[in-house]
């Protein structure tokens, strides 16, 4: 909808809105009036069936007031129903719809025909809601049904006995479609008469508002002539008083700016041009081109300002010319001082950086030489430290050796305790061969025995002897063994201490040579110190040369500059003098 709207003219889009509300307001009053007059008709066809209901009572009483069924016949007084289509028939005649007479719920008297054209007899009671309301409850039912898939506008009355259990039901109705008919033709008529109205009020909607927007096309077109330019364009409407008006007046105060801003326009043109051509002369180097004459008015303080500022920069440039001879001598002689102080500080360079040289040889040599006595001090130190574990050494032998003297000592007195037992086994050996003798022929084994023990004494005696030779041998060498080994000690004990005497030597002079190594290393920093000032000293002197070489040349290069810059017509003749005497 919003992109049907889009680019359409505002009578148009109010049409369209004109149509479209009333189209609703059809709508709406089609759906209210089909709602009342469905709720009309529902009211109608109730009451209708009421009355029909009567009716078909009345000609089912003719027949008598008392019902029964006798086997799988309905009776009504003396009368048998089933299969009397004269009662529906008579009832459908008087009142017009359906009748039907049903036993219990099946159909045995009726005028509702089946999709063939006969009649539905013996078909049965399909509706849920019927049969709960007659058949189980025994109370009428008045509604819509469908009847073998018609709607039809209905009334159930049931029918009694004598007991007054319920027997059968007794039915009238209407096809909804017939009834509705009526209705149908209300709605068609309601839409049609609201489309005609629609029509009629959208083509009076259209030629209304075309006739009201007139105004503001003519008003577009004035618009959108100002917006190409065309400022002579006469703005309608100017005495409306109404919206059209306003919008008017706003136009034509659009327009009258729009004239002011050309005028302005015009005017900052020929201001910027004239500013232009004498800005090209001033880049020219023309000081002397003043801006004459007038200006608009708006623009009057803009040529006075130029023109002062002209005459600033003129006195300015004169100045800068003056100073800028004095700046170049002076330059000059800078450069020269620069170059001299540079050469004496180069040569001064060079000379502190062979002393340094040559001191750090020096230094570099004596930090050997002291490293040197270090290792020889340490090494001392070592020897004198293996020097004292062999002395050490020496003596825990000596140690042993006299402890290897008490165990022969002690040694020779277990051999005497043998020699004694040795004595006493062979002088025993030789009591019990005595006896043995003495005992005759009974002691001879005894006397065997004595006679073995008497050599086992005799054998233990003597290699109790022959340890005892040696052992007295090994005491000699022993004794020999530690009077050697204590001469082996003092000797170490003094090599230990004539060590000691050296390694403080040593010391002494590992600690000289360090001390003047220092002494060398700070000498040797300190004139690397001078010789790194020197050299940037000779840096910056060099820096120095450079900055007064370029600014001699910026000097003569601003000189050139600003010689091109005439500051009075007199010196417009005079520029290339100065020209050629700088590039002399």
């Amino acid at each position: 909808m919003a992109k049907t709207l889009v680019g359409r003219s505002l009578s148009a889009k109010i049409t369209m809105l004109i149509v479209l509300s009333l189209g609703l307001l059809a709508l709406v009053t089609a759906g209210v009036t089909a709602t009342i007059l469905g709720a009309n008709a529902e009211q109608r066809a109730t009451e209708r069936q009421e009355a029909n209901m009567r009716v078909a009572w009345d000609v089912l009483h003719r027949y008598g007031r008392a019902a029964r069924v006798e086997g799988d016949t309905l009776v009504m007084g003396a009368h048998a129903l089933n299969g009397d289509n004269d009662a529906v028939d008579h009832v459908k005649a008087l009142v017009g719809g359906t009748a039907t007479i049903f036993r219990g719920d099946t159909r045995v008297a009726t005028n509702v025909k089946n999709p063939d054209g006969t009649r539905a007899v013996g078909t049965t009671l399909t509706s849920q809601a019927v049969r709960d309301a007659v058949l189980r409850d025994g109370k009428p039912y008045r509604g819509r049904a469908d009847i073998l898939g018609t709607p039809f506008f209905t009334a159930y009355d049931p029918i009694t006995d004598a007991s007054g259990k319920v027997i059968g039901v007794l039915y009238v109705g209407i096809p909804a479609a017939q009834f509705l008919a009526d209705l149908h033709e209300v709605q068609f008529s309601i839409a049609l008469a609201a489309l005609l109205v629609t029509v009629a009020a959208a083509l009076a909607c259209l030629a209304v508002t075309r006739r009201m927007f007139r105004p503001l096309g003519e008003m577009r077109g004035a618009m959108q002539q100002l917006a190409r330019g065309e400022l002579q364009v006469t703005v309608p409407g100017l005495d409306r008083g109404d919206e059209i008006g306003t919008m008017a007046k706003s136009v034509s105060v659009f327009r009258e700016g729009a004239l002011a801003k050309a005028r302005a326009d015009s005017e900052q043109h020929e201001v910027v041009e004239t500013l232009a051509r004498h800005l090209a002369a001033l880049a020219a180097g023309q000081l002397t081109a003043r801006i004459d004459g007038t200006f608009p008015d708006s623009y009057e303080r803009l040529r006075a300002d130029y023109n002062n500022a002209l005459d600033e920069i003129r006195g300015a440039i004169g100045a800068i010319r003056d100073g800028s001879a004095a700046v170049h001598g002076h330059t000059a002689e800078l450069s020269q001082a620069s170059d001299d102080l540079s050469r004496r500080t180069e040569h001064q360079a060079a000379s502190l950086e062979e002393t340094s040289a040559a001191m750090s040889e020096i230094a570099g040599t004596m930090r050997q030489a002291a490293d040197g006595a270090s290792k020889a001090h340490e090494a001392m130190e070592t020897v004198h430290d293996e020097a004292q574990r062999g002395g050490a050494v020496v003596r825990d032998a000596v140690a042993a050796m006299g402890r290897l003297e008490q165990a022969s000592a002690e040694i020779g007195a277990i051999i005497a305790v043998i020699d004694a037992i040795a004595f006493q086994t062979n002088l025993l050996a030789l009591n019990a061969g005595v006896e043995a003798a003495r005992a005759g022929d009974a002691g001879k084994g005894f006397a065997v025995v004595a006679n073995e023990v008497r050599a086992l004494a005799a054998r233990c005696a003597d290699a109790a002897t022959d340890v005892r030779q040696r052992i007295t041998q090994s005491g000699e060498q022993v004794d020999a063994s530690v009077r050697l080994v204590n001469e082996t000690g003092a000797a170490l004990e003094r090599i230990t201490g004539q060590i000691g005497a050296i390694g403080g030597l040593v010391a002494e002079i590992a600690t000289s040579a360090r001390a003047q190594a220092s002494g060398l290393d700070q000498i040797d920093v300190a004139l690397n110190q001078i010789d790194g000032v020197t050299q940037q000293n000779a840096a910056m002197v060099e820096e120095i040369t450079a900055v007064s070489r370029n600014l001699e040349s910026e000097a003569d290069s601003l000189t050139q500059e600003v010689s091109r810059f005439v500051v009075d017509a007199r010196a417009l003749g005079r520029t290339e003098a100065p020209r050629r005497a700088l590039a002399a």
